[in-house]
């Protein structure tokens, strides 16, 4: 693709961002526990609804991973998954501990199997 000055974006932006996942943040109640319905259909209906954003990156930077136990982490995929149904999510696997990344990312594959 060539750019210009004058068309420095000649592609419509659904097209050029057809592949971006949204990065999801993660609500949380004043007792700091997971707000599920703040979770669900606010923020992930939306994005593959109105948005057409039919990916999504839970449990990242964003999603505050670190605020959060390995369950908090792995039933915030399991919401996600729930609710988008077909639509791929990705669970960070992110930590300081293996044996955490280990486990939430098994947990991952039995929970969002990669399907083509």
């Amino acid at each position: 693709m060539n750019y210009d000055r004058s068309n420095p974006n000649p592609m419509p932006p659904r097209q050029t961002c057809a592949a971006f996942w949204a990065a999801a943040l993660t609500p949380f109640r004043p007792d700091l526990s997971i707000r599920r319905g703040r979770i669900s259909p606010e923020t992930l209906r939306h994005w593959v609804d109105d948005l057409g954003r039919r990916r999504r990156f839970v449990c990242g930077k964003q999603g505050e991973f670190f605020s959060m136990s390995r369950a908090e982490r792995k039933r915030t995929l399991e919401i996600a998954v729930e609710e988008i149904g077909g639509a791929r999510t990705i669970l960070s696997c992110s930590d300081q501990n293996l044996d955490t990344v280990i486990a939430l990312a098994r947990h991952a594959r039995r929970s969002a199997p990669i399907t083509s």
